[in-house]
């Protein structure tokens, strides 16, 4: 009753916040109409999106048909840009039982698969009622959506009753099962984010994005989040008092903060210029306000921070710019990749920082010394090379499981 007299309010927060992909059919449960009975995965926002798309790769190689939902504007543009032409991504519907019921008789899938931390009542109420086995996959609850979850454990418990899990380490298997999950159906398969790879269109995006960068030490910064770029910017005048030709990419989280980023660098003194713009190469910070070139920018520099984590937000995925054989810093807010921080702080490619100063200071002493920030970004990936393989563990478990078409 509550989320029947709260939706109204629900689908205004969306317009206002998806900005050209609201889509309020899809929204409704009005989804493309299937015929093949897909695997329906649904996936929150970029993250996500990645790890959905990882595992539509490899389903759509055992012959099983995907059909791929985000919440967010940003999920679907990445899904839209670099999934298959025919994958056609379409926006998650309300969690209501007339929206669900809707999006269920459109796509008629054999399965629903939902990604990391998705617990929807209405949707798993009709799964269950039309006989379409649940699985959530990459399964983690963060210390705070499990104290969130915790308090409404009736409502969740009875959701995932039915649910098979594959979570990503035996903390998060626990978590689900003091949920409701059934500890029969729930596995620790592993963490897909070490599977992830470089976007198909990753050389192309790095040749052009290299057409932009001056000759000299760089670094990155990103997907940094709001109250942090200031911070971010202010240890990038700490890297130039040390190195006085050093730039900075910074990639917003929200590319709507694109233009804040350029005004804050510029209260600082620094020459900020837009991705977007089509700058030429001088600038001091480069404000990466396009979709699809984080990878190539973190290939291109010497070190890369990774935000979220300078700030109480729990911070953002560690991994790419380790991927790619770069020395990684993060803030102490590391909550949401605790166990991928403290296994690169171990192998010597990590490097928590405290502050802003100390974020400055680190990131100076890599420039000035190339060769320790290769040593360093050679540590880095060897420790998440080592954890490589879970999207093979998983996509075997679910074709095991699903029903036939």
């Amino acid at each position: 009753f509550l989320t029947l007299l709260l939706s109204p309010f629900w689908l205004l927060a969306l317009a206002l916040k998806q900005r050209g992909e609201f889509r309020l059919k899809e929204r409704l449960g009005a989804l493309p109409g299937r015929e093949d009975e897909p695997v329906w995965i649904q996936a929150v926002s970029v993250g996500e999106a990645r790890i959905a798309l990882r595992l539509a790769a490899r389903l759509h190689e055992l012959g099983i048909p995907v059909a791929l939902t985000s919440t967010t504007a940003t999920g679907l543009a990445l899904a839209s840009k670099e999934g298959p032409a025919d994958l056609l991504p379409a926006a998650f519907p309300l969690d209501l039982a007339s929206c669900v019921r809707r999006a269920f008789a459109a796509l008629r899938p054999r399965a629903l698969v939902l990604v990391e931390t998705e617990l929807w009542p209405a949707l798993f109420k009709a799964a269950k009622t039309r006989g379409v086995p649940v699985f959530i996959v990459n399964a983690r609850l963060s210390d705070r959506a499990f104290g969130r979850t915790l308090k409404f454990k009736n409502l969740f418990g009875r959701s995932l009753e039915d649910a098979r899990v594959a979570a990503q380490s035996e903390e998060h298997a626990a978590r689900f099962r003091l949920l409701g999950a059934y500890p029969g159906r729930v596995q620790v398969l592993g963490n897909i984010k070490y599977d992830l790879v470089p976007p198909e269109h990753f050389a192309a995006a790095r040749e052009g994005l290299a057409a932009l960068l001056p000759d000299g030490p760089l670094w990155v910064a990103g997907s940094v989040r709001e109250g942090e770029e200031d911070l971010v910017l202010q240890a990038h005048c700490e890297v130039r008092r040390t190195v006085p030709s050093a730039r900075l990419v910074l990639a917003p989280r929200h590319l709507d903060r694109a233009a804040l980023c350029a005004d804050l660098a510029r209260g600082r003194g620094l020459a900020p210029a837009r991705r977007s713009q089509n700058p030429g190469r001088d600038w001091d910070v480069l404000v990466l306000d396009t979709l699809g070139e984080l990878w190539s920018a973190y290939d291109l520099g010497q070190a890369a921070f990774v935000g979220g984590s300078l700030v109480p937000l729990g911070g953002q995925n560690v991994l790419e710019p380790a991927f790619l054989g770069k020395p990684v810093l993060y803030g102490p807010h590391t909550q949401n990749f605790r166990e991928e921080t403290e296994r690169l702080t171990a192998s010597g490619g990590g490097f928590q920082v405290e502050n802003p100063s100390e974020l400055g200071w680190r990131v100076a002493a890599l420039l000035a010394a190339p060769a320790l920030a290769r040593g360093c970004g050679q540590r880095a990936l060897l420790a998440v090379e080592h954890h490589r393989g879970a999207v093979n563990r998983v996509c075997r478990w679910l074709a095991d499981a699903l029903p036939a078409p």
